[in-house]
């Protein structure tokens, strides 16, 4: 199986919420893009997610496993991935995973499976950051489970970011 190079980069600031003033020079995904959710709330569509201006992001519509696709338009080569995903309900575990095709019909290369814990009063934010090197691409990815253990949970993704 064929390696990518991935790495988050190290973080000397916090995370205060908004765009550092330095950093990679983001895509106008939708621009760039058709983008297409499994599923998504009328007030919170999945191109919220990729909106270059801050705002309330993607909420899937229905509970449980959700797929996010951006199917570009050309081929793109990315360097850079950039998700933040929030919650303020109860605990649960989410896990996501970020794969990639690089010709129609070919199989999906998996890059990036994570999980985090979100918890009341606790972790309510989640900023994942890649450094990658695809050449390439015309689809990218990004598949959501809410919730590991099962359960009522709704995905939702606040920001996505590439570059």
């Amino acid at each position: 199986m064929p390696t990518y190079p991935l790495k988050r980069p190290p973080s000397d600031e916090q995370d205060t919420g908004t765009e550092p003033t330095r950093g990679p020079a983001w895509i106008d995904v939708r621009a760039v893009a058709r983008l297409r959710a499994s599923s998504e709330d009328p007030q919170h569509a999945i191109a919220r997610a990729f909106s270059t201006t801050h705002g309330p992001g993607w909420r899937a519509a229905d509970p449980g496993v959700q797929v996010i696709e951006v199917h570009f338009r050309e081929p793109r080569d990315l360097t850079h991935i950039r998700l933040v995903f929030e919650h303020e309900g109860p605990a649960r575990t989410q896990e996501f995973t970020i794969a990639w095709s690089a010709r129609r019909g070919e199989t999906h290369r998996e890059i990036v499976r994570q999980q985090f814990n979100f918890s009341p009063g606790g972790a309510t934010r989640e900023v994942e950051d890649y450094t990658m090197a695809l050449q390439g691409v015309e689809t990218l990815t990004i598949r959501i489970t809410p919730d590991i253990s099962g359960g009522g949970a709704r995905a939702s993704l606040a920001e996505c970011r590439l570059a």
